[in-house]
């Protein structure tokens, strides 16, 4: 089965531009899920173009197809509270997959449409000056950690012996990615971006990259959650990524894009 990475790429504009451009599912339905909220939530297209979005929020489908994390979502006064809590199954059938790169937009675009014209979603993109870290060198000579180091890793061959093969290069570890466990970060070929992203998400506020680095890097950071009930404590996620990748997160505010969500409706029962 095919999955098309539905929630990794971002079609620019506002969902209202959107809802003009002519890509819609050919039929679409939209049910409450009646799975168990613990339930696994799932997206993915088939080979034979039927999207399928199974025990899922809205907020979750907003976020993903959107490309937003949780705080780069503001709700307005008029979202209801069942925005983040009603699950919803989805199925819309589209072209068959050909091409997962090409195509990927296209799902994207339908998908947006059906929200803004069943959801009456309505958004707006904003800036809005926010508190953020700003990952920064942690030493005066702009030297890395211990663990962290500029990559050598050919990442396409990589890719491309794992598509051929399904083997990663160890049984538990990304092809050219970065794995992101409770008490561990590690990961080879992995791009700045993709730290920094979960950075964000494990720092609770955006993080915004003023290092001055470019490239891929292997790197590998163990830390001790804020949440951890160990008494023997250990270094923290901040103390961690000083200490183990020469890096550091510095309080600042800045302006960040933000998705504001004005409005929603419940869709009309089938």
């Amino acid at each position: 089965m095919t999955r098309l990475g539905l929630f990794l790429v971002l079609i620019a504009g506002t969902g209202i531009s959107l809802a003009a451009q002519t890509p819609r599912f050919e039929v679409a339905t939209i049910r409450p899920s009646t799975a168990d909220s613990r339930a696994d939530n799932r997206s993915e297209v088939q080979p034979s173009g039927l999207f399928i979005a199974s025990n899922m929020t809205l907020d979750e489908l907003v976020r993903g197809v959107f490309e937003v994390q949780r705080h780069e979502l503001v709700l307005g006064d008029r979202v209801p509270a069942w925005f983040g809590s009603q699950r919803w199954d989805i199925t819309g059938k589209g072209p068959p997959v050909t091409n997962e790169a090409a195509q990927r937009p296209l799902y994207l675009t339908m998908m947006r449409n059906l929200l803004i014209e069943r959801f009456k979603l309505v958004t707006r993109r904003e800036a809005r000056d926010t508190p953020v870290y700003a990952l920064v060198a942690a030493r005066n000579d702009r030297s890395l950690g211990p663990q962290m180091r500029p990559s050598s890793a050919d990442c396409a061959a990589l890719l491309t012996a794992f598509r051929a093969t399904g083997v990663r290069q160890t049984p538990d570890s990304p092809v050219c990615g970065l794995r992101n466990l409770r008490t561990h970060l590690w990961g080879t070929g992995v791009p700045l971006t993709e730290l920094i992203r979960i950075l964000s998400l494990r720092a609770g506020r955006p993080v915004v990259d003023a290092t001055g680095l470019t490239g891929a890097f292997d790197l590998d950071v163990k830390f001790t959650p804020d949440d951890s009930a160990d008494p023997a404590g250990g270094a923290s996620l901040f103390t961690a990524v000083q200490e183990q990748l020469g890096l550091r997160l510095e309080p600042r505010r800045a302006p960040i894009n933000v998705l504001v969500i004005d409005s929603v409706e419940r869709p009309a029962p089938e």
